[in-house]
């Protein structure tokens, strides 16, 4: 509220009373501006809202009537009371009007303690609803400065995971950056929300964290695994939930980090999921990580040529993968990835 006389604008067709009340305002160290009918009451609310604290507003007058001007000025500029003028034969319509957003009604002809009364209340409820209004705004504020505190704490947390799983695995150096970059793409491509797009990218960075819990030399063993070993690497989105479950800003994509291995025909693991039952973001993480893995160095083999790489995605439709994803993998890697890849390797050679 400005700390200045309080500015009321009075709206009747009729002059006397806009004169008496301006009189009387001023007498009560109130300031007044004046309109003849709804139309000029209208102009003046749409030039002068941000200096205008209360309305007091006849109801019948010609062309644009007190109604018109309460419904506008009431869905506009809301913080702006407007108290009706009426005579006692209007009372029930006064009523109605208070309905429709005026906040109080005077009769006419008014007195000076029932203007007082009505004008005191009017403004301590705007300021009720400017206090309320600031609050409202510090409160977004705080929660968006929350908000990105809590971001910058997951970007330090995925990063610090990052750098943990490619100390142990010098083969897969950069390949969770990798996934999560073609899953940024896979985003774009089917269309996901931007909540779902961060989710993503955060899941896809962390899908391998539970090799963390795999020795390095299981992990960076030359040549195939036995069943055991095999069975034993299989562990790692389990042991991945378990590694992020204390930190209750990440709950949210447990599921996702565990089940990035689960085929679409229900014989992947760890639980044996199929179809919808598994993470639609899981899903898009499986291609993408298979993808990256068969077109990267590893320890037991170097990276699959790019068309048997993709050959391979194609085969597992409907059976490792869902057959939705495939196909917008395979539309981004012809439209986009295929030439990066190429690319890359021309200048990385």
């Amino acid at each position: 509220m400005r700390n200045e006389k309080k500015l009321v604008l009075v709206v009747d067709d009729e002059e006397d009373i806009r004169e008496i009340l301006a009189e009387t305002l001023d007498n009560l160290d109130f300031e007044c501006i004046t309109a003849c009918d709804g139309d000029e009451a209208i102009a003046c609310l749409d030039e002068h809202h941000d200096i205008i604290d209360v309305v007091i507003c006849d109801l019948k007058m010609p062309r644009v009537s007190g109604d018109q001007v309460i419904i506008y000025g009431h869905k506009k500029y809301p913080l702006i009371p407007i108290i009706i003028l009426t005579g006692f034969a209007q009372l029930d319509m006064a009523l109605d009007h208070m309905r429709l957003g005026a906040f109080d009604y005077m009769t006419k002809p008014f007195r000076v303690k029932e203007l007082l009364f009505i004008l005191k209340r009017a403004l301590e409820k705007r300021q009720l609803q400017e206090e309320n209004a600031a609050y409202q705004n510090t409160l977004e504020i705080r929660i968006e400065e929350a908000t990105q505190a809590l971001h910058n704490q997951v970007v330090q947390t995925v990063s610090s995971f990052i750098l943990a799983i490619e100390a142990k695995d010098r083969y897969t150096q950069g390949h969770s950056k990798r996934v999560a970059e073609y899953s940024t793409l896979m985003a774009d491509k089917l269309g996901l929300s931007q909540e779902d797009k961060i989710n993503l990218i955060y899941a896809a960075q962390l899908h391998d964290i539970g090799k963390i819990g795999i020795s390095e030399q299981l992990l960076n063993k030359p040549g195939r695994l036995n069943k055991i070993e095999y069975e034993t690497i299989k562990t790692h989105p389990s042991k991945g939930v378990k590694i992020l479950e204390p930190l209750d800003f990440l709950d949210h994509l447990l599921p996702v980090v565990e089940s990035h291995h689960e085929w679409f025909d229900g014989c992947g693991y760890p639980k044996g999921l199929a179809r919808e039952e598994i993470p639609f973001l899981a899903r898009i993480i499986a291609v993408c990580d298979s993808f990256d893995a068969m077109t990267s160095d590893r320890s037991y083999r170097e990276p699959l040529p790019l068309k048997i790489a993709i050959q391979e995605i194609k085969n597992g439709s409907g059976s490792q993968f869902d057959p939705q994803v495939v196909s917008a993998f395979l539309e981004i890697f012809h439209n986009t990835l295929e030439a990066q890849m190429i690319i890359r390797k021309t200048v990385g050679k």
